[in-house]
Protein backbone atom coordinates (compact mmCIF):
# COMPACT_ATOMS: atom_id res chain seq x y z
CA UNK A 1 0.00 0.00 0.00
CA UNK A 2 2.55 2.46 0.53
CA UNK A 3 4.34 1.66 -2.34
CA UNK A 4 1.54 2.62 -4.36
CA UNK A 5 0.98 5.53 -2.84
CA UNK A 6 4.68 6.83 -3.31
CA UNK A 7 4.36 5.71 -7.13
CA UNK A 8 1.41 7.62 -7.73
CA UNK A 9 2.75 10.56 -5.49
CA UNK A 10 5.72 10.25 -8.42
CA UNK A 11 3.57 10.31 -11.59
CA UNK A 12 1.25 13.06 -10.23
CA UNK A 13 5.31 15.22 -10.04
CA UNK A 14 6.25 13.94 -13.15
CA UNK A 15 2.75 15.16 -14.73
CA UNK A 16 2.70 18.38 -12.73
CA UNK A 17 6.38 19.07 -14.32
CA UNK A 18 5.57 18.09 -17.67
CA UNK A 19 2.49 20.41 -17.64
CA UNK A 20 4.78 23.44 -15.89
CA UNK A 21 7.40 22.44 -18.79
CA UNK A 22 4.42 22.84 -21.84
CA UNK A 23 3.52 26.32 -19.92
CA UNK A 24 7.01 27.33 -20.19
CA UNK A 25 7.53 26.64 -23.79
CA UNK A 26 4.05 28.21 -24.52
CA UNK A 27 4.95 31.38 -22.88
CA UNK A 28 8.43 31.24 -24.61
CA UNK A 29 6.95 30.80 -28.33
CA UNK A 30 4.51 33.46 -27.60
CA UNK A 31 6.86 35.75 -26.21
CA UNK A 32 9.38 34.98 -29.99
CA UNK A 33 6.08 35.66 -32.01
CA UNK A 34 5.32 39.36 -29.89
CA UNK A 35 9.17 40.01 -30.16
CA UNK A 36 9.34 39.40 -33.96
CA UNK A 37 6.14 41.26 -34.62
CA UNK A 38 7.07 44.35 -33.30
CA UNK A 39 10.43 44.59 -34.97
CA UNK A 40 9.03 43.62 -38.16
CA UNK A 41 6.63 46.43 -37.45
CA UNK A 42 9.71 48.63 -36.48
CA UNK A 43 11.43 47.45 -39.78
CA UNK A 44 8.41 48.75 -42.11
CA UNK A 45 8.25 52.14 -39.77
CA UNK A 46 4.85 51.52 -39.18
CA UNK A 47 3.56 52.21 -35.90
CA UNK A 48 0.29 50.73 -34.72
CA UNK A 49 -0.40 53.01 -32.31
CA UNK A 50 -0.97 55.96 -34.37
CA UNK A 51 -3.50 56.21 -37.48
CA UNK A 52 -2.15 56.00 -41.41
CA UNK A 53 -0.94 59.73 -42.42
CA UNK A 54 -2.87 60.62 -45.55
CA UNK A 55 -1.01 62.04 -48.54
CA UNK A 56 -1.82 64.79 -50.34
CA UNK A 57 -2.14 64.68 -54.17
CA UNK A 58 -0.13 66.64 -56.11
CA UNK A 59 -1.41 70.43 -57.63
CA UNK A 60 -2.06 70.28 -61.58
CA UNK A 61 0.65 72.04 -63.08
CA UNK A 62 -0.68 74.04 -65.99
CA UNK A 63 0.78 76.26 -69.00
CA UNK A 64 0.01 80.01 -70.37
CA UNK A 65 -0.82 80.18 -73.70
CA UNK A 66 -0.77 83.50 -74.50
CA UNK A 67 2.48 85.76 -75.09
CA UNK A 68 2.29 88.29 -72.29
CA UNK A 69 -0.74 88.54 -69.57
CA UNK A 70 -0.01 90.75 -66.75
CA UNK A 71 -1.01 88.95 -62.87
CA UNK A 72 -3.84 91.28 -60.61
CA UNK A 73 -4.35 91.64 -57.98
CA UNK A 74 -8.24 90.67 -57.82
CA UNK A 75 -10.27 88.60 -60.55
CA UNK A 76 -11.07 90.93 -63.07
CA UNK A 77 -9.37 94.62 -65.13
CA UNK A 78 -11.17 96.69 -62.85
CA UNK A 79 -8.16 95.51 -59.76
CA UNK A 80 -5.02 96.70 -60.02
CA UNK A 81 -1.63 94.85 -61.75
CA UNK A 82 0.92 93.31 -59.15
CA UNK A 83 3.93 95.04 -59.30
CA UNK A 84 7.81 93.81 -59.95
CA UNK A 85 8.86 94.74 -56.93
CA UNK A 86 12.59 93.78 -57.98
CA UNK A 87 12.45 94.63 -61.82
CA UNK A 88 10.81 98.49 -60.58
CA UNK A 89 13.96 98.71 -58.12
CA UNK A 90 16.46 97.44 -60.53
CA UNK A 91 15.48 99.15 -63.50
CA UNK A 92 14.21 102.25 -61.86
CA UNK A 93 10.41 102.44 -63.28
CA UNK A 94 7.68 100.28 -62.54
CA UNK A 95 7.26 97.03 -64.01
CA UNK A 96 4.64 94.33 -63.72
CA UNK A 97 4.52 91.23 -62.82
CA UNK A 98 3.32 88.62 -65.73
CA UNK A 99 3.02 85.14 -67.31
CA UNK A 100 3.84 83.94 -70.35
CA UNK A 101 4.22 80.69 -72.88
CA UNK A 102 7.57 79.98 -70.64
CA UNK A 103 5.94 80.10 -67.70
CA UNK A 104 3.86 77.27 -65.34
CA UNK A 105 1.25 77.75 -62.73
CA UNK A 106 -0.82 76.31 -60.10
CA UNK A 107 -4.64 77.48 -59.88
CA UNK A 108 -5.74 78.39 -55.86
CA UNK A 109 -8.89 79.61 -57.06
CA UNK A 110 -11.23 80.45 -59.37
CA UNK A 111 -14.32 83.38 -59.71
CA UNK A 112 -16.11 83.39 -62.53
CA UNK A 113 -13.75 84.04 -66.00
CA UNK A 114 -10.90 84.54 -63.96
CA UNK A 115 -8.39 82.01 -61.83
CA UNK A 116 -5.80 83.09 -59.10
CA UNK A 117 -2.46 81.41 -59.80
CA UNK A 118 0.92 81.32 -58.45
CA UNK A 119 4.25 80.84 -60.92
CA UNK A 120 5.68 77.53 -60.05
CA UNK A 121 8.17 77.56 -63.26
CA UNK A 122 10.53 79.53 -62.80
CA UNK A 123 10.68 78.38 -58.93
CA UNK A 124 12.14 81.90 -58.23
CA UNK A 125 9.19 83.39 -59.31
CA UNK A 126 6.73 81.89 -57.02
CA UNK A 127 6.55 84.36 -54.02
CA UNK A 128 6.33 87.08 -55.99
CA UNK A 129 4.49 86.27 -59.26
CA UNK A 130 0.54 85.64 -57.76
CA UNK A 131 -2.42 86.78 -58.29
CA UNK A 132 -5.28 86.75 -60.99
CA UNK A 133 -5.50 86.39 -64.52
CA UNK A 134 -7.97 85.31 -67.27
CA UNK A 135 -8.97 81.74 -66.77
CA UNK A 136 -9.19 81.45 -70.86
CA UNK A 137 -5.12 81.56 -71.53
CA UNK A 138 -4.86 79.16 -68.31
CA UNK A 139 -4.17 75.40 -70.83
CA UNK A 140 -4.26 72.10 -69.39
CA UNK A 141 -1.70 69.57 -69.73
CA UNK A 142 -4.31 67.25 -71.61
CA UNK A 143 -4.42 70.02 -74.00
CA UNK A 144 -1.18 71.15 -74.34
CA UNK A 145 -0.63 67.59 -75.90
CA UNK A 146 -2.71 67.81 -78.24
CA UNK A 147 -1.27 71.22 -79.76
CA UNK A 148 1.54 68.62 -80.32
CA UNK A 149 1.87 68.23 -83.91
CA UNK A 150 3.78 64.50 -83.48
CA UNK A 151 6.25 63.34 -85.34
CA UNK A 152 7.58 65.14 -88.10
CA UNK A 153 7.85 64.55 -91.95
CA UNK A 154 11.37 64.64 -93.25
CA UNK A 155 10.08 66.61 -96.13
CA UNK A 156 8.61 69.74 -94.17
CA UNK A 157 11.70 70.74 -93.33
CA UNK A 158 15.92 70.91 -94.35
CA UNK A 159 19.08 70.74 -91.92
CA UNK A 160 21.04 73.54 -93.89
CA UNK A 161 23.84 73.47 -91.39
CA UNK A 162 25.21 71.80 -88.22
CA UNK A 163 27.47 73.82 -85.55
CA UNK A 164 28.07 70.97 -82.43
CA UNK A 165 30.18 71.14 -79.64
CA UNK A 166 30.84 69.25 -76.14
CA UNK A 167 28.69 71.33 -74.92
CA UNK A 168 25.86 71.95 -77.25
CA UNK A 169 24.37 71.10 -80.65
CA UNK A 170 23.51 74.01 -83.04
CA UNK A 171 20.81 73.02 -85.91
CA UNK A 172 20.41 75.63 -88.52
CA UNK A 173 16.86 74.18 -89.97
CA UNK A 174 15.13 75.48 -92.80
CA UNK A 175 11.37 75.57 -92.65
CA UNK A 176 9.56 74.45 -96.36
CA UNK A 177 6.09 74.77 -94.99
CA UNK A 178 4.34 78.26 -96.41
CA UNK A 179 2.14 78.99 -93.92
CA UNK A 180 2.67 78.69 -90.39
CA UNK A 181 2.25 80.49 -87.18
CA UNK A 182 4.03 81.28 -83.86
CA UNK A 183 2.30 78.76 -82.04
CA UNK A 184 3.26 75.85 -84.96
CA UNK A 185 6.36 76.79 -84.92
CA UNK A 186 7.26 76.08 -81.45
CA UNK A 187 5.39 73.01 -81.84
CA UNK A 188 7.90 72.19 -84.59
CA UNK A 189 11.09 72.86 -82.63
CA UNK A 190 9.88 71.18 -79.94
CA UNK A 191 9.16 67.77 -81.92
CA UNK A 192 12.67 68.46 -83.74
CA UNK A 193 14.57 68.45 -80.66
CA UNK A 194 12.72 65.12 -79.64
CA UNK A 195 13.79 64.20 -82.84
CA UNK A 196 17.10 65.23 -83.39
CA UNK A 197 18.54 66.20 -80.46
CA UNK A 198 20.67 64.38 -77.94
CA UNK A 199 21.85 66.56 -75.37
CA UNK A 200 21.17 70.59 -74.73
CA UNK A 201 20.40 71.84 -78.34
CA UNK A 202 19.59 75.17 -79.85
CA UNK A 203 17.37 75.43 -82.83
CA UNK A 204 17.52 78.43 -85.11
CA UNK A 205 14.57 78.08 -88.00
CA UNK A 206 14.61 80.03 -91.11
CA UNK A 207 11.69 80.56 -94.23
CA UNK A 208 14.16 80.66 -96.53
CA UNK A 209 17.70 79.48 -97.68
CA UNK A 210 18.68 82.73 -99.01
CA UNK A 211 20.55 83.65 -95.51
CA UNK A 212 22.56 80.16 -95.44
CA UNK A 213 25.68 82.31 -96.70
CA UNK A 214 25.10 84.12 -93.49
CA UNK A 215 24.58 81.29 -90.73
CA UNK A 216 28.11 82.14 -88.54
CA UNK A 217 28.93 85.46 -89.36
CA UNK A 218 28.98 87.71 -87.13
CA UNK A 219 28.29 90.74 -86.72
CA UNK A 220 25.86 91.26 -89.12
CA UNK A 221 25.27 95.35 -90.44
CA UNK A 222 22.95 96.60 -93.11
CA UNK A 223 21.68 94.86 -95.68
CA UNK A 224 23.19 91.44 -94.22
CA UNK A 225 21.25 92.02 -90.97
CA UNK A 226 17.81 93.11 -92.50
CA UNK A 227 17.55 90.38 -94.62
CA UNK A 228 18.86 87.53 -91.63
CA UNK A 229 15.61 89.67 -89.51
CA UNK A 230 13.44 89.12 -92.39
CA UNK A 231 13.88 85.12 -92.77
CA UNK A 232 15.60 84.01 -89.15
CA UNK A 233 11.95 82.79 -87.64
CA UNK A 234 13.24 81.94 -84.68
CA UNK A 235 16.37 81.20 -82.15
CA UNK A 236 15.38 78.79 -79.53
CA UNK A 237 17.92 78.33 -77.37
CA UNK A 238 18.36 75.09 -74.92
CA UNK A 239 17.91 76.93 -71.73
CA UNK A 240 14.85 78.57 -72.89
CA UNK A 241 13.07 76.19 -74.67
CA UNK A 242 9.41 77.26 -73.61
CA UNK A 243 10.23 80.84 -75.17
CA UNK A 244 8.42 81.39 -78.24
CA UNK A 245 10.70 83.35 -80.29
CA UNK A 246 9.55 85.05 -83.31
CA UNK A 247 11.56 86.86 -85.76
CA UNK A 248 14.08 87.78 -82.73
CA UNK A 249 16.31 89.75 -85.21
CA UNK A 250 13.28 92.21 -85.85
CA UNK A 251 14.03 94.92 -82.86
CA UNK A 252 15.46 98.28 -82.67
CA UNK A 253 18.39 97.67 -84.62
CA UNK A 254 16.31 96.63 -88.24
CA UNK A 255 14.25 99.40 -87.66
CA UNK A 256 17.64 101.81 -87.32
CA UNK A 257 18.54 100.08 -90.50
CA UNK A 258 15.46 100.96 -92.49
CA UNK A 259 13.93 97.62 -92.15
CA UNK A 260 10.03 97.17 -93.25
CA UNK A 261 9.13 93.97 -93.53
CA UNK A 262 7.96 93.54 -90.16
CA UNK A 263 6.39 90.13 -89.13
CA UNK A 264 5.30 91.36 -85.97
CA UNK A 265 4.42 94.03 -84.32
CA UNK A 266 6.66 97.38 -85.28
CA UNK A 267 8.97 98.91 -82.67
CA UNK A 268 8.00 102.36 -82.22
Amino acid sequence: MGLHRVSDFGIKKALNMNKIFTNFIAIFGLTILISCAQGNQEKSGVDPTFPKESVEPMPTIYGIDHESVEIRKGPGTKFGKVINEKATKSLGETHYCQVDFSTKVEVLETKGSWSKIRVVDPQWLSASHVGWIPSKVIISPEDQEKQSIGELDKESYEILETEHNRAVQNFHVLLKRAKFDKNYVYQFIKAFRKENCTMNCNVNLYDSKSVSNLIGVYPLEGKDYLKMADHLISASSFDATEVRDWYPYQDFKYKEFGGRNWKKKPVK
